[in-house]
C-alpha cells in the first residue's frame, strides 16, 4: 500500500518536472517597416541654416579644391591645403616663364641666323668678272620699279621729303566760282593728273596729263631775316614732261625741274580754266578752321 503511493507520487513527480521542462511557446512580432527616427545633431542643425551655407561655400570657393588635389588635402587642414595650392601656383609660373624664356631664345637664334645669311656675300657675286661690262639697267629704266595699282609712276620722292608743320592749302577758283579748299599738308607729296587711280589731285580737263604734275614739300636750307642759316619745310612744284605743261603765276615752267611755291601764287595746268591759289593758316584772312 505504501509501495503504490509512493509510486503514485513519483510519478506525478516526474510528470509535474516534464511539464515545467517543457518549452513554451513565443508569439512572433510583426517587424515595423518604417525607418528609425533620425537622430536630432545640433551641428547638423547649425550648418543647416542659410547662413552656415552661404559662409561654406565662399570658404570652399577660396580653397579652389580641383581635380587635380591630391586626396591627403581634401578635407584636411585648411593651412596645408592653401600651401600647396600656393605651390602649384607658383611652379606653374616658372614653367611659364620658362616657356617665354625659350621662345625668347629661339627668336634671337633665328634673327641672328637671318642677319648672317644676310651678310654672308653670295656665291655668285664672287664668281662675277669685275672687268666685264654691266648691262643691268640704270638710272632712267629703273623708273618702272615704282609702280602702284599696276600703274608705273613717273615721280619718286627725294630724301630730303618731308611733312610740313605748317598748314598749307590750295584754294581753287573756276571763273568766278569758288570750290572746295584742299588741304595739302597732311603728306609730304601730291601727285596731280588725269589718272585718278594713283593721283591725289585729280585735273580732268582734256588738256591735262595722266601724270601731270607734282606738289612737293623738301627739307631745305633757309636764311632767316637776321642772317642765320636754319634749315625749313617748303612747297615746291615740278611739271612731269606734261603734253601741254604747267604754269606759275601764268609763266610756263620747265620740265622736271623744282619750282618753290610761295605765299599767294597761282598754279594751272594744262589750258585749264581753273586756278589754284596756295596759302597757309598764317595768311592775313584765311580763317583758322580745318576739315
Amino acid at each position: 500500500m505504501g509501495s503504490s503511493r509512493k509510486r503514485q507520487t513519483s510519478s506525478s513527480s516526474d510528470s509535474s518536472s516534464s511539464a515545467s521542462d517543457s518549452p513554451v511557446p513565443v508569439r512572433k512580432q510583426k517587424r515595423d517597416s518604417s525607418p528609425p527616427p533620425r537622430r536630432q545633431d545640433s551641428r547638423s542643425n547649425r550648418n543647416s541654416s542659410p547662413r552656415r551655407q552661404s559662409f561654406n561655400n565662399s570658404q570652399n570657393r577660396s580653397l579652389n579644391t580641383s581635380m587635380n588635389t591630391p586626396s591627403k588635402y581634401v578635407g584636411g587642414d585648411r593651412a596645408a591645403l592653401e600651401s600647396y595650392l600656393i605651390e602649384r601656383k607658383r611652379r606653374k609660373e616658372d614653367r611659364d616663364a620658362e616657356k617665354n624664356d625659350s621662345a625668347k631664345e629661339d627668336k634671337r637664334r633665328k634673327e641672328k641666323k637671318e642677319k648672317d645669311r644676310k651678310m654672308k656675300p653670295d656665291k655668285n657675286d664672287e664668281k662675277k668678272d669685275l672687268t666685264a661690262p654691266n648691262f643691268e639697267k640704270s638710272g632712267k629704266l629703273t623708273e618702272d620699279r615704282n609702280t602702284y595699282k599696276g600703274i608705273v609712276i613717273k615721280y619718286s620722292e627725294p630724301p630730303e621729303a618731308r611733312i610740313p608743320k605748317t598748314k598749307w592749302r590750295l584754294y581753287p577758283f573756276k571763273g568766278d566760282e569758288t570750290l572746295p579748299t584742299m588741304y595739302i599738308h597732311r603728306n609730304s607729296g601730291y601727285l596731280i593728273g588725269r589718272e585718278r587711280k594713283i593721283v591725289d589731285i585729280p585735273a580732268d580737263h582734256p588738256s591735262c596729263s595722266s601724270q601731270h604734275a607734282v606738289i612737293q614739300f623738301r627739307l631745305v636750307d633757309h636764311v632767316r631775316q637776321d642772317g642765320s642759316q636754319t634749315q625749313k619745310v617748303k612747297p615746291y612744284l615740278m611739271d612731269l614732261e606734261s603734253t601741254n605743261g604747267s604754269f606759275l603765276n601764268n609763266v610756263k615752267i620747265e620740265p622736271r625741274r623744282y619750282y618753290e611755291l610761295k605765299e599767294r601764287d597761282i598754279v594751272k595746268f594744262g589750258f585749264s580754266t581753273r586756278e589754284y591759289v596756295i596759302l597757309h593758316e598764317r595768311t592775313e584772312g584765311v580763317m583758322e578752321t580745318e576739315s
